[in-house]
């Protein structure tokens, strides 16, 4: 027990206790009104870094709220008896599904501690009502334009083009799933391909559908049939029980009073001094839990974020030895008893994937390490967390997606047509490999084709052995395909479904920590060691993106779902 800390936490529980009992002279917030919109990442993001503020670009103020940053929200809300519940009115969402699913189980704690809710709709698609419904009391104006649109995906195949074009694209993937590079090297979409984007849609809504219907207390059916209509009035969506109350903003205090009073409702800025803050004594329990994140396209080296997405790979880039030096930060803080990996991410770099691997494999034989699945873990992504202990996903996570793809483009045709020659001058029967302007030569292809098949070897026995599967197993549900978080636990990919407070349990049941106790979950993020781009600005930004692409490029890649489906569920980038 360090002493020091000790005073430092009594002097804050002091001045907690005197904002408390300032707190208790002002009239206490009956409803607290609460905005949702964005993103919602998972954590509370980092302070904004030095580059970002040397860039002549637009600069984001605030950072987007997390879901860490709501979850304390709320328990700080349901802690105070004064307060008897919230207002959660839904803004432009940008978040995943797998998020929102997250989201709702938070709402549906507070609610279990004797909360209410009442959540109000002045936008109505099918994953804003999928946040709605876990609310026990749904309010929408009458002039709200209702689109409950099913799940769909648009994929826009490049074959045809690239050929008139000039350019060939030269790409292997192992096995027929892997689509990550189907939209250069076909004119529309393949059967394999259909067949996993179908499954995923299929579930997903199935996922959604059960969500909404238990939590309104309805029939599936009826909730399908309303998705299948999807314009639908406020009126009509009152008459099939999706909607409890017809009323504007304004009414929400009339709505939620008696008869005789209607209830104060105070927007969350006004009502955030009049709430009692809880006091903590960590320093006398010095266990914690460390979340250790991984988010964007995997590669070797640090973390960069770009400041456009790069087709297929995104803006997020998640380096290998960043990760590496998060996981030895967690790995020697000696009051960090247990970690939770946090990964949403596509998949990327193989090597990169694997030395992360390494780390997790290596830490997990002294802290348990649990990883938590945010809206995409596949690929690479699944690479990464198939070695820890124990693996905590959403329903609707994108998983799975065992697989390899890697190529090139060939543009010398292109070149050609447009008058333009290009000279390569080569020494070794394979110099001109990486080249984007010859073709690869049967030997380089043969080449290419057995370094992704030791690849795919590797994966499939890092799977087996993480999950204690024998290799015919595993390759039964590997080849590159996808699967939902429902689906991969029925495969046996995941051990559980749940959100990152499900991962955090399961973290301290390892670690030995009763449930009981309030063991702080802290978020390592070690310094960063990565060089600043010796140009600041639009051309050291476009050095980085070189860079970024260098770093994956024409390698073997663990590459996860179809990004259109990615994009579609709000788990990745558009690519289009």
């Amino acid at each position: 027990m360090n002493p020091i800390a000790l005073i430092v936490e009594a002097i804050a529980n002091a001045l907690r206790a005197l904002r408390n009992g300032l707190a208790s002279l002002a009239p206490a917030p009956e409803y607290v009104l609460l905005t949702v919109s964005g993103p919602l990442p998972e954590r509370r993001p980092p302070p904004v870094s030095r580059l970002r503020r040397m860039l002549p670009l637009p600069v984001v103020s605030a950072p987007p709220e997390s879901l860490q940053e709501w979850r304390e929200r709320l328990d700080l809300l349901a802690a105070d008896p004064r307060v008897k519940g919230i207002v959660l009115k839904i803004g432009e969402l940008t978040a995943g599904l797998t998020t929102l699913e997250d989201f709702r189980a938070s709402l549906a704690a507070f609610r279990a501690r004797g909360k209410r809710i009442a959540a109000y709709l002045p936008l109505a698609t099918l994953p804003y009502y999928y946040l709605a419904s876990a609310a026990d009391l749904i309010v929408a104006p009458e002039s709200l334009e209702w689109g409950l649109f099913g799940f769909r995906t648009e994929a826009t195949f490049l074959r045809v083009a690239l050929d008139r074009l000039g350019i060939l694209p030269q790409w292997h993937h192992i096995a027929e799933y892997k689509s990550a590079a189907n939209r250069f090297l076909y004119p529309q979409m393949p059967p394999p391909q259909r067949e996993v984007v179908t499954s995923i849609l299929e579930s997903t809504t199935n996922d959604v559908i059960t969500a909404i219907a238990a939590s309104r207390g309805l029939d599936p059916a009826v909730v399908r049939k309303a998705v299948d209509a999807a314009l639908v009035s406020s009126a009509e969506a009152v008459a099939r029980g999706l909607v409890d109350r017809i009323g504007f903003e304004d009414e929400l205090p009339a709505i939620l009073g008696s008869d005789t009073a209607p209830a104060t409702v105070v927007p969350w800025p006004a009502a955030r001094a009049r709430v009692r803050v809880p006091l903590r004594w960590w320093a006398a329990r010095p266990s914690s839990i460390a979340v250790v994140e991984l988010l964007g396209t995997i590669i070797p080296g640090e973390s960069r974020d770009l400041p456009v997405p790069l087709p297929l790979f995104g803006q997020r880039f998640a380096g290998s030895d960043s990760v590496a030096r998060a996981f030895r930060t967690a790995e020697r803080t000696p009051w960090v008893r247990g970690i939770v990996f946090h990964v949403d991410s596509p998949g990327g770099s193989a090597v990169a994937s694997d030395l992360i691997w390494r780390e997790v494999a290596r830490v997990r034989q002294k802290k348990p390490v649990v990883v938590h699945m945010g809206n995409v873990a596949g690929s690479g992504g699944y690479y990464v967390s198939c070695g820890a202990n124990r693996i905590v996903a959403g329903s609707t996570t994108l998983t799975g997606s065992i697989g390899v793809v890697s190529g090139k483009f060939d543009a010398s045709g292109l070149f050609l047509r447009a008058g333009l020659h290009r000279d390569v001058v080569a020494v070794g029967e394979t110099a001109t490999m990486p080249s984007a302007f010859t073709p690869y030569s049967e030997r380089e292809w043969a080449a290419l084709r057995g370094w992704m098949e030791d690849v795919y070897v590797r994966f499939k026995s890092r799977v087996a052995s993480g999950r204690s599967k024998a290799p015919d197993d595993v390759e039964a549900i590997a080849r590159g395909r996808v699967w939902t978080g429902r689906q991969a636990l029925d495969h046996g990919l995941v051990d559980e479904l749940g959100d990152l407070t499900t991962a955090v349990r399961r973290a301290k049941e390892l670690a030995g920590i009763p449930d009981r106790v309030d063991a702080p979950v802290i978020t390592i993020r070690p310094p960063k060691t990565a060089v600043m781009p010796q140009t600041v600005g639009p051309a050291g930004w476009l050095e980085e993106m070189r860079r970024a692409i260098e770093l994956t490029a024409g390698r073997p890649m663990l590459f996860a779902p179809d990004p259109h489906v990615a994009s579609l569920l709000g788990a990745g980038p558009p690519v289009e």
